[in-house]
Order: structure tokens, then sequence, then C-alpha cells
């Protein structure tokens, strides 16, 4: 079956480079350049164009990523959506990040602000290896601030999907120190993952997804 990647905010395809799901064909969506105010929905008709809705083919999704496939499954009617690391809605945002939503704090992200949190950032992503380090820096890198403001504004003014999706699978880490496990209800548990854990816990989470493929 296809399967369509879609990796979190500020992040490309290198994110899934660990994540061996045998018959099935990975295609990872990488973020497209948006205008100021772009909405999770607008992102998810950019890339609702990339699918091949004429085939079987499941989403999953990381993150910001998790979020803009609930919203393309409307669209393109996958067999099975599949978020990782992800909410399902605002409701399941820990409540510091429920208060940021309207104030535009994306505006605060300047080079020199960015420099200053990321250690903070690096913590909270949880990277346990040089090589978790390496990538994340690569993605920092890779991004234009202007479109990582858009993508931040985006996530914390998403209202989650007009109607639940159905069939979705959510599998989160229970040491997700960027979105907390405590306020998700139905998430599949990975013991010990954290928000990177699609890159450092590929084997669990490849199981993991291979299982919710495997249901259909």
């Amino acid at each position: 079956m296809d399967l369509y990647l879609l990796p979190g905010l500020g992040a490309d395809g290198r994110l899934f480079s660990k994540l061996e799901l045998p018959g099935h064909e990975k295609h990872a969506l990488d973020w497209p350049l948006m205008p100021e105010g772009s909405t999770l929905r607008e992102y998810a008709e950019v890339l609702a164009r990339r699918v091949d809705v004429s085939e079987p083919h499941a989403l999953v999704g990381v993150s910001m990523g998790g979020m803009v496939a609930q919203e393309m499954a409307a669209i393109t009617h996958p067999l099975r959506t599949i978020i990782i690391s992800s909410w399902k809605g605002p409701h399941e945002m820990p409540m510091h990040l429920r208060l940021l939503r309207g104030t535009h704090a994306e505006k605060l992200l300047t080079p020199a602000f960015m420099k200053r949190v990321m250690p903070v950032v690096r913590y909270q992503m949880g990277l346990e290896t040089p090589e978790d380090i390496a990538l994340f820096d690569a993605f920092t890198a890779a991004m234009p601030l202007a479109q990582l403001r858009i993508q931040i504004a985006a996530v914390l003014g998403w209202e989650g999907p007009v109607q639940p999706v159905q069939g979705l699978v959510h599998i989160h880490g229970n040491h997700d120190r960027l979105m907390p496990i405590s306020p998700i209800k139905g998430a599949e548990v990975i013991r010990g993952g954290g928000h990177f854990m699609v890159f450092n816990r590929a084997i669990e989470v490849g199981s993991a997804v291979y299982k919710a493929l495997s249901s259909i």
C-alpha cells in the first residue's frame, strides 16, 4: 500500500529514514512554502494534491504532520490514518500551549531568540544521541525562519478536524516532553518514547504502525 508520510513542524522526510515498513511504499511529503496566515487545513489541501487517490493509501503523520493528516483524511479518504506524537485536537494540548493560542507567540522567533532557547528545545524534543541532535539541527538549518513562524501559528490556531477521523490510530510516547501524554486519550503507548521516537525508536514505532496497517 502507498504510505504518505508527513513529518513534524520544521522537519522533512529524513525523519522517517529509519522507519521500516515491509510491503508498503513510502512517500515522504515535505512541507510546501506557504503564505503568512495559512491554516493546517490549507496545508492539507496543498499536500492532498500529491496523493494518488486512485490507489489504496494510508496517511502517517508525526506531530504537526499528524494534525495535517487528519485534515487530509477528509480529502483523500485513506484506508487508515495514523498519527504519531501528535494531537487529535486542541483539547489534547497542555495548558501552557493552550494559553498561547491567539497570542501570536510565533512573532517572538528571531535568530537570537532561537539560539537562546535551542538547548531547551532539544531537551523537549527528547534527543538522545549525537545522531538525533545532528538531524534536528539539520532540520533547523534548512527551514526558513519565516516558514517556521507560519507553521507554529497554524498549529496553535488549529481547531481540530471538522469531523473525527474514522479508524484513526494514535501512537504516543509516555516520555514525550513536548506533547505530554497526560491530556491524551486512546493512544497506543510506546514506553520510554519521546517526541523524536519515530527516528530514535523506529523499530518500536514501526511495529506499531505495521500492526495498525495490518488491521485494515
